[in-house]
């Protein structure tokens, strides 16, 4: 009789690791995270240099492009603040929809 008991434990044993292998399958141990799209999937990054004059608009410092009438915010207040009234050039990113260069970095135009 020994034997008769073997068996129902040997089907219990390979039900509840067909169970646990579906269970795994459908809600794994660590699950991932949905990930954000990162802007270089969506769009190319295109670093630029703008040249024109640290200036104030609507009181906040905006770089205005000598060369023509276009002006753009700064993303960088603090930083462009320390340049206003110089002629600089701007690296950074243009972001079209706002007009705004997300700024990198400002240096003095030689």
């Amino acid at each position: 009789m020994g034997g008769i008991r073997v068996i129902p434990c040997i089907v219990l044993s390979l039900a509840f690791s067909a169970g646990a292998s579906t269970l795994a399958q459908q809600n794994p141990a660590s699950p991932q995270q949905p990930q954000s799209p990162s802007p270089d999937r969506n769009q190319a990054v295109h670093v630029k240099t703008f040249a024109g004059k640290i200036a104030k608009s609507k009181g906040k410092y905006v770089l205005q492009d000598l060369s023509s009438a276009n002006s753009y915010a700064l993303d960088d207040q603090k930083t462009a603040s320390k340049y206003a009234g110089k002629v600089v050039l701007v690296t950074g990113v243009l972001d079209s929809n706002t007009n705004t260069i997300r700024v990198r970095k400002i240096d003095t135009a030689a």
